[in-house]
């Protein structure tokens, strides 16, 4: 029978997420350096006395979640021929081998309790439990966890989300293992995540208080929304009280609109329209015909005048017309505008600005007189007007525009973006593909 003293040597090895760690953990052990460790392999482990007597089995783990290594700080076991339960601080134990944990003499026993808010107990806290795996984007479940056991210490460093890690928890994964390899001649891979890359959801309101500080208002919104679409409504609800308002409002823009809709109705009409203006206009117009009207009419009485103007125009067409897709918020400028003017509006007003890629050149009535591409604006002198670089052969469209017309001028072209005008040819908004793409996408793949 192996026994790991406490006293050991600690190397820490290096884990890659969702790799198949089998081969470092037979390095480990055969170096007597560390030991890998399951919590389905701890759990159920005998408690034993510093003289060999039985005290009881190991129920779960508390792991301290503000270390820079999550670290087990105590065992908490149920009292042989009890229900109760009680714990022992994890510098009391003496040595661990393959079937059960001794404890120092004079140990002290405790009730089982967290020391400190940043204590959670494993068992209950994260097994069968929703985290974010930062580094795949996307929720997963957890199987199991993984520890590293050298030095007094017992570290937290993977989470197993795989089917590996279910079937060690029924005790059937040599088995089912050998079978695979012999009959399939397939590796039945492990499947983990390291954890600086996991960010757990079993408690909203340790979650409040964990994304400002995670890795999840980094992530692109696409993914983003995703992550937040698989969450239940308490998880949901504890992170988009804690995400900042501009990441949240890029995130909803990716969102289903059921979602889109559920978040929004579910927050004080003064805290939706703060995101709300974060967003396109044309996305915000989307968003808001969705709701409901008395709610829609609430938030538009908390949002920016001017900004709210903007939104109601868009309302005013149809969703699947140009009129209805274009967005506001774009490039035009005076055609005596030299290089260097342009680039320093663009600078200024680049966080307003989402059809960035090309300047409209205007009259002073609006009236559009030509474009010219960001590449073009920054392959001329920083003096040269505007007029002497603008193409005037336009593509432009009308607010009825449909968007299969659009879509067919998109792919002709190659535009990023669509000028929308009016009958006297005052430019009104732009189209750009991605509105587009978010329109025709549930077609494309039919």
């Amino acid at each position: 029978m192996a026994v790991i003293n406490m006293g050991d040597d600690l190397d820490l090895l290096t884990h890659d997420t969702h790799a198949d760690t089998s081969s470092k953990r037979r390095t480990g052990l055969e170096n007597g350096i560390a030991k890998q460790l399951y919590l389905s392999e701890l759990i159920e482990m005998k408690v034993l006395s510093s003289d060999g007597n039985v005290l009881g089995k190991i129920w779960d783990l508390s792991v301290d979640l503000d270390l820079p290594e999550p670290e087990v700080k105590k065992v908490i076991y149920r009292i042989r021929w009890s229900f109760k339960c009680e714990s022992i601080a994890w510098k009391d134990i003496e040595s661990v081998d393959d079937l059960s944990v001794k404890v120092k003499p004079n140990a002290k026993i405790d009730p089982p309790t967290t020391g400190s808010p940043s204590e959670i107990l494993l068992r209950d806290f994260l097994l069968d439990k929703q985290i974010v795996d930062m580094n795949g984007a996307k929720v997963e479940r957890v199987n199991d966890l993984q520890f590293l056991l050298s030095t007094g210490r017992l570290i937290l460093v993977q989470v197993d989300v795989g089917f590996r890690g279910f079937l060690r928890r029924l005790g059937w994964e040599n088995l089912v293992a050998a079978f695979s390899e012999w009959f399939f001649d397939y590796d039945l891979r492990h499947s983990l995540i390291a954890w600086h890359y996991v960010q757990p959801l079993a408690d909203p309101d340790r979650l409040r208080l964990q994304v400002p500080g995670t890795q999840l208002d980094a992530l692109h919104p696409a993914d983003l929304a995703d992550i937040i679409e698989d969450m239940d409504v308490h998880e949901r609800e504890a992170v988009v009280d804690a995400l900042e308002e501009e990441v949240l409002a890029d995130a909803l823009e990716e969102m289903d609109p059921k979602v889109q809709v559920s978040i929004i109705e579910s927050l004080e009409p003064e805290k939706a329209a703060d995101i709300i203006e974060e967003m396109s206009p044309d996305e915000a117009a989307d968003l808001i015909a969705d709701l409901r009207k008395d709610t829609a009419a609430v938030i538009f009485q908390a949002i920016d005048s001017e900004y709210g103007d903007k939104v109601k125009e868009l309302l005013t067409h149809d969703e699947d017309e140009a009129g209805g897709l274009m967005t506001t918020q774009f490039i035009a400028l005076p055609g005596t505008h030299t290089i260097v003017e342009t680039l320093a509006y663009i600078r200024q007003n680049a966080p307003e600005i989402d059809a960035i890629y090309y300047v409209y050149i205007i009259d002073e009535n609006s009236h559009v007189l030509g474009v010219a591409s960001l590449k073009e604006v920054l392959s001329h002198e920083v003096f040269t007007p505007l007029e002497q670089i603008m193409t005037t052969r336009l593509v432009t469209v009308q607010t009825d525009e449909e968007a299969k017309d659009l879509a067919a001028l998109f792919a002709k072209y190659g535009f990023r973006a669509i000028p929308v005008v009016d009958d006297e040819s005052r430019i009104l908004g732009v189209v750009r593909f991605k509105a587009l793409l978010e329109i025709l996408a549930p077609y494309l793949g039919q």
